[in-house]
C-alpha cells in the first residue's frame, strides 16, 4: 500500500513537472517573440528618430531662408508691396525656373523612357500574347496612405495622416 501511494504521488510529481516543462517552454516561445517584436519596435523607432531629426534640420534651415528674406525685404517693406519682381531677377527672390517632370513608369520602374499611360504592357501585342508576362497595372503593393511603394495600407505604420 505504502508503494502504490509512492508510485502515485510519483506519477503526480511528474505529471506536474511535464506541465511546468510545457508552460515553460511557451512561455520561452513568447519571450522569443516578444523580443523580437521589441526590437523591430526599436528599429522602426531609431528610423523614426532619424526622420525627425532631418525633419528638424529642414525647419531650420527654412527658418533661416525665410528669416534672410525677410532682412532683404527690409523692415519698412511688405510683401505686398513689392509689385514688380522682374527688377529682382538676379536676387534670390527671383521666381524658380520650372523644371517639367521627369515620365515615371510604375509597371516597369523605368524614368523617361515612357509614363504609365504610355506603357507597352498596357497595350497587348497584336498576337494577343503580352510579352514579359501579365502584370497588371503594377506588381509591387502600393500605400494610399504614405503613397509608397512597398507596402499596402493595412500595413501602413505612418503615423502622420491628415
Amino acid at each position: 500500500a505504502e508503494v502504490s501511494t509512492l508510485r502515485e504521488i510519483s506519477e503526480t510529481a511528474f505529471t506536474e513537472l511535464k506541465k511546468n516543462e510545457v508552460q515553460f517552454t511557451e512561455s520561452v516561445k513568447k519571450l522569443k517573440t516578444t523580443q523580437v517584436q521589441l526590437d523591430d519596435a526599436i528599429d522602426r523607432t531609431r528610423k523614426l528618430q532619424i526622420k525627425v531629426n532631418d525633419l528638424e534640420e529642414e525647419v531650420v534651415r527654412e527658418r533661416a531662408r525665410a528669416n534672410d528674406l525677410e532682412q532683404r525685404l527690409g523692415p519698412n517693406l511688405s510683401y505686398e508691396e513689392v509689385e514688380d519682381l522682374s527688377n529682382l531677377s538676379n536676387s534670390p527672390l527671383s521666381s524658380p525656373r520650372y523644371v517639367p517632370n521627369r515620365m515615371f513608369c510604375d509597371n516597369c520602374d523605368v524614368f523617361d523612357a515612357h509614363d504609365t499611360d504610355a506603357c507597352p504592357l498596357n497595350n497587348p501585342s497584336p498576337g494577343g500574347v503580352r510579352h514579359g508576362g501579365h502584370r497588371g497595372p503594377s506588381g509591387r503593393p502600393y500605400c494610399t496612405i504614405c503613397e509608397m511603394f512597398g507596402h499596402t495600407a493595412e500595413e501602413c505604420e505612418d503615423d502622420m495622416t491628415f
